[in-house]
């Protein structure tokens, strides 16, 4: 078990998100940077999908119930190996892509991200242990169900860590990996309501800078930059939606669907975002500045292969895939 001694703001337990409810309104939800979280799950002989903990913020304190290993992604967030008692520091530095022997009792002090607003992964060996909901042991924060009864976590909360029989590779110990770096970037397909907007909009959508605003969260982050008009008033119904697209309110100023965005959505959706590129919305924090650039979606497509692929090799050579 692992034991949250202090929580920051919107912790939650999160895996690989909760696909195919979409038609019931059950957004994905699932970590932000997914690949971040895939990726320390296989250093750790964990499933792919198995859940840990979304950190926002900080400081953060934990202590270990049992022996254990775990693995940060995402953010540094400079974390510290305590004493027992919280007071003295055992390792000064537990560095993120790397496996981390942590012994029972001691805690761990994961400091404010050097970026604040930026999000950090903690994934343990055996994965965090909540019951599944509709296949997902990820927070619905909007629903109020999965993850740790359904909210964000707080302190004195236990949460169960499962029993893994998996030796840790030696060569993953050793090694570990690189943390994928955001671009600021965002690969972007052109949507369904495209071509309804000016050629001014489009020119500023494509070669002016955005700024993310403090109105952003995990349902979606706002930006701000010049106002993008359409041609002409556009009557239209509500229509599915999925996290990565553009959608532009009365106000033109563009929306990017999160992880925890509606399902349904009647503003006109100019594109959407690569899913390649999706995980770089963890690290958006209000205030940072992106620009987008226009792919088609077989380069789209690509982009996620060639993402997919990255994984699978990473656990090919951790020899966790079964023969």
């Amino acid at each position: 078990m692992i034991e949250v001694l202090r929580a920051s703001p919107l912790m939650t337990v999160q895996d690989t998100g909760r696909p195919g409810f979409r038609h019931l309104g059950v957004p994905l939800t699932g970590m932000m940077d997914t690949p971040a979280l895939v990726a320390a799950n296989l250093l750790l002989g964990n499933p792919a999908d198995a859940a840990g903990l979304e950190i926002s913020f900080g400081p953060t304190w934990f202590k270990a119930h049992q022996d254990m290993q775990i693995v940060l992604m995402g953010a540094d967030m400079r974390a510290r190996l305590m004493t027992p008692d919280g007071k003295h520091s055992v390792r000064d530095y537990l560095a993120p892509g790397f496996i981390h022997d942590i012994p029972a009792g001691h805690r761990i002090h994961c400091q404010a991200a050097a970026d604040p607003g930026q999000r950090s992964c903690l994934a343990v060996a055996g994965g965090i242990d909540v019951p599944l909901v509709m296949g997902s042991r990820s927070t619905d924060l909007n629903n109020g169900f999965g993850g740790y009864q359904g909210r964000t976590l707080r302190a004195g909360d236990i949460l169960p860590v499962a029993v893994t029989s998996r030796q840790t590779h030696q060569g993953a110990k050793a090694h570990g990996i690189r943390q994928a770096k955001a671009t600021m970037t965002l690969r972007v397909v052109p949507g369904p309501d495209y071509g309804d907007f000016t050629d001014r909009s489009l020119s500023a959508f494509w070669y002016t800078e955005w700024q993310v605003t403090p109105l952003s969260n995990r349902m979606g982050l706002r930006l701000n930059g010049e106002r993008l008009k359409l041609q002409q008033r556009l009557d239209q119904h509500s229509s599915g939606v999925m996290p990565g697209v553009i959608q532009i309110p009365p106000d033109g100023q563009p929306i990017i669907l999160g992880n925890d965005g509606q399902t349904t959505g009647g503003y006109p959706q100019l594109g959407s975002v690569a899913a390649a590129d999706l995980w770089q919305l963890a690290y958006l924090s209000p205030g940072t500045v992106i620009n987008f650039m226009q792919v088609s979606i077989d380069e789209a497509l690509a982009l996620t292969a060639a993402q997919t692929l990255k994984l699978k090799q990473l656990e090919l050579w951790l020899g966790w895939t079964k023969s």
